[in-house]
């Protein structure tokens, strides 16, 4: 499983989701999307209106947007 979080600077909810999994150990690659327009353009398509978005796999399947701790806490019992 590779867990991407998708953000973008000055975006509290984006800096306290990666916080968050740094603290748990739980390793992600953080995308900017203002570095990756196309990336924006992807999760837009995908009906996400939020940032972060949160991603398990490369389909957008099971993902989330926003700060959301009780997925984060379910993630870190499935890792």
């Amino acid at each position: 499983m590779i867990i991407k979080v998708y953000s973008k600077s000055n975006c509290i909810q984006c800096e306290m989701t990666k916080m968050w999994l740094t603290q748990n150990k739980i390793p992600f690659e953080s995308v900017d999307v203002s570095e990756h327009p196309e990336k924006l353009e992807e999760i837009k398509l995908n009906g996400f209106q939020q940032l972060p978005v949160v991603t398990l796999d490369e389909h957008f399947e099971n993902a989330w947007s926003g700060y959301n701790l009780d997925r984060l806490e379910e993630l870190k019992e499935s890792c």
